[in-house]
């Protein structure tokens, strides 16, 4: 059977929720969803319950982006990533994406331009992730980072971190995913 073949689908009605673990940044929590079309398919669900995050490029006026490395505890590895964060209670994604700018790099520049929004995994976490480039990043301070952290800030041509993104060096998901908005916002701004 096609899919045109099928019936459409209906979202699921949510039950009762259950908190099963709280920590600094999510909620662990059982979801109680009832399918409309199936009720013998609807169950309790594990969902992640975490505020929006942000991502950032930030373009310097040589044509080179802002990346940060750290190492990260899920992978027990360093990894080279865009500069990004948690938006805070009642902060708008936008402050967001300059404030970790300027945190995590010492660099700040023009007013963030949003390049799109996308679910951080859809299967377990409610959040989103906002995209933002900034141009015209430059140094303005010292980092200030937070007490756990350690990054060092470095600057990649562009096309480099293409590249990375495409060969794994840099292997974040989420960065991989924002360099699909940023390359159609790159590409449509600074044909090359």
């Amino acid at each position: 059977m096609s899919g045109a073949d099928q019936q459409p689908l209906r979202p699921w009605i949510p039950g009762t929720r259950r908190v099963l673990a709280t920590t600094r940044i999510f909620t662990l929590e059982e979801q109680s969803w009832d399918c409309p079309t199936d009720p013998s398919r609807s169950g309790r669900f594990a969902v992640i319950n975490s505020p929006d995050w942000v991502n950032v490029f930030a373009l310097t006026p040589d044509d080179q982006l802002v990346l940060v490395e750290q190492f990260r505890f899920g992978t027990g590895t360093l990894s080279i990533e865009i500069p990004g964060g948690i938006v805070d209670h009642a902060e708008l994604p936008a402050a967001t994406a300059a404030r970790e700018l300027l945190e995590e790099t010492g660099y700040a520049g023009s007013e963030p331009v949003p390049l799109g929004a996308i679910s951080a995994n859809a299967a377990i976490l409610n959040n989103r992730v906002h995209t933002y480039v900034i141009t015209d990043a430059h140094p303005v301070g010292a980092q200030a980072l937070d007490e756990n952290e350690q990054i060092r800030v470095l600057k990649v041509p562009v096309e480099d971190a293409m590249v990375m993104a495409a060969d794994g060096r840099i292997h974040h998901s989420i960065v991989v995913a924002a360099f699909t908005l940023f390359q159609r916002w790159y590409f449509d701004r600074c044909p090359h």
